[in-house]
């Protein structure tokens, strides 16, 4: 295109060039102004012809007809030299009011013919020069040697120039191309980096409209009826708009809680934390979107897992010593035949038990064995669990009552880590879901969650769970009983993420607890595994 674009603006240049030319050799007054000689009807013809030439030529090229730009070249520049030749010859040579074209000429060939082509032509040009000069009659008085000499050192000093010239332009076009396409490929890079942040980003014009955003800031908005137009904010969260309004440093940061009040935004509230970034030497502005509490439950798993580190560490060191106090209360036994001393080493027996088993959680929690994943049926390993596991006292008087549960659903889990999750869940629901009537009743079922999870729901009838238990129920060490040790839900997150599964807890609408467990299928976590 940069080939075609320059031969159009040179053709363009000689057809004005060519007309103004036959035009000023036409006026009344030309003899006046120009010294045609004894030709000035010649040159009358001669200035038309070169004019139509130029007319006719610049159509073709508009056609781009022949279809080769070099080709166009050689003609443009092959041409233009025959008509200058011809004005010199006829109009006074180098001493004549047209010595100025071959300067024109050698800067047209410099631009269409660039490099070693140009220069060879610019040689040739001046040996016609010379030749026509000397040799040729171009005038009846040929011109001095040192005048034309003079005209031929000027010739190429602006052959020189003019190459140069056309040179750094193209330099100065492929450098500045190079940058737009770096610019745009830049441009594309920061288009997807900003799509697939995890914050949420908009960017804000000087109207307050959002030009730029990424899913993260969309979804977090609760914005629904996206274009590809800019958007005012105050459409997209009236309380985003409030904040620009209210804040009054360029670099701050607020947190907001979206409504559902408008029938364009989800119904659903969100707390955000919202930093507003002014950009230097720009007219646009930065919003970054977090879900606050996303970030408060991340920073409350960290300080859990410090925590849980931390205990692991006391308690292995707890454990030794405890072994060597429950061995001793044994040996002590042996020799106690008095029943309230007795009495005494059964409540000491009794504690160290339960105070390792809590040591065991603990160590079990912060250093989990690895899964050792199999094909299960819940069709046949569900009631078989259950039969097995009411051989505990404390689940003996509960009624468990398991669904209509298609053969097909076969989980790929670790029996063992399985059966402890259950086993805290039937304890758990033995110890907060008695109904009113001082009843244990429990329903346990499973229905296909997706191509690659099964979903077992387990649901007591008890009071429920208050919405402040609900959101740290599942933390480490948070208890209701005060003799409750707050691991064995914990410890079901934990088996259940090693095993790829994920629990969820949450008020059933018809009273009681409902927890969620998803687990992989069989195929789904085979062929992952494989």
């Amino acid at each position: 295109m940069g080939d075609w674009r320059r031969l159009w603006g040179i053709s363009a240049y000689r057809l004005l060039i060519a007309a103004a030319i036959a035009i000023l050799v036409r006026l009344p007054a030309s003899e006046t102004i120009i010294d045609l000689g004894g030709h000035a009807e010649l040159l009358h013809i001669l200035t038309l012809v070169a004019a139509l030439v130029s007319l006719v030529y610049l159509l073709g090229l508009l056609l781009r007809w022949p279809t080769q730009p070099r080709r166009h070249a050689w003609i443009q520049v092959s041409t233009d030299t025959l008509l200058v030749l011809l004005l010199l010859h006829f109009g006074g040579g180098v001493s004549g009011p047209f010595s100025i074209l071959p300067f024109l000429l050698l800067v047209s060939t410099a631009s269409l013919l660039r490099g070693k082509s140009a220069f060879v032509f610019v040689w040739i040009l001046l040996a016609l020069l010379v030749g026509e000069s000397l040799f040729g009659g171009m005038t009846a008085v040929h011109p001095p040697l040192g005048q034309l000499f003079i005209y031929l050192l000027a010739l190429v000093a602006v052959a020189v120039l003019a190459d140069s010239l056309v040179a750094s332009l193209e330099r100065g076009n492929r450098l500045a191309l190079q940058r737009d396409a770096e610019v745009v490929n830049l441009n594309a890079l920061n288009q997807e980096i900003v799509q697939h942040m995890d914050v949420g980003v908009f960017v804000l014009d000087r109207q307050s409209r959002v030009v730029l955003s990424n899913p993260v800031a969309r979804m977090l908005s609760g914005y629904r009826k996206w274009t590809s137009r800019p958007i005012a904010i105050g459409v997209v969260q009236p309380r985003l708009a409030m904040m620009l309004r209210q804040a009054a440093a360029n670099d701050s940061e607020m947190v907001i809680t979206t409504s559902g009040r408008d029938p364009t935004l989800q119904d659903s509230a969100l707390t955000l934390l919202v930093r507003r970034i002014a950009l230097p030497d720009s007219s646009y502005r930065l919003l970054l979107l977090r879900d606050a509490s996303a970030l408060r439950a991340r920073e409350r798993e960290a300080q859990l897992a410090a925590l849980g580190r931390l205990a692991a560490n006391i308690a292995h060191e707890i454990r030794n010593p405890l072994s060597v106090i429950r061995h001793a209360g044994n040996l002590l036994a042996e020799r106690m035949d008095d029943p309230a001393s007795q009495h005494l080493l059964d409540i000491l027996e009794r504690e160290t038990v339960r105070i390792n088993a809590i040591v065991e959680s603990v160590l079990e929690m912060a250093r989990p064995s690895p899964a050792h994943s199999e094909p299960i049926s819940l069709r046949s390993w569900l009631p078989m669990l259950t039969a097995q596991l009411q051989a505990d006292p404390l689940l003996a008087p509960m009624s468990i009552v398991i669904g209509e549960i298609s053969p097909q659903l076969t989980v790929y889990a670790d029996p063992a880590q399985l059966r402890r999750v259950f086993w805290n869940l039937l304890h758990n629901s033995a110890q907060y879901g008695v109904a009113e009537d001082a009843t244990m009743r429990v329903e346990i079922d499973a229905v296909p969650e997706d191509e690659g999870s099964i979903m077992v729901t387990l649901r007591d009838f008890g009071p429920g769970v208050k919405a402040e238990v609900m959101e740290r129920i599942f933390e480490p060490f948070f208890t209701t009983n005060p003799r409750g040790t707050g691991l064995g839900l914990s410890m079901v997150r934990e088996l259940l993420r090693i095993n790829d599964g994920r629990i969820t807890c949450e008020n059933h609408p018809q009273g009681g607890v409902l927890f969620r467990i998803f687990l992989p299928r069989r195929g789904w976590a085979e062929r992952r595994d494989g």
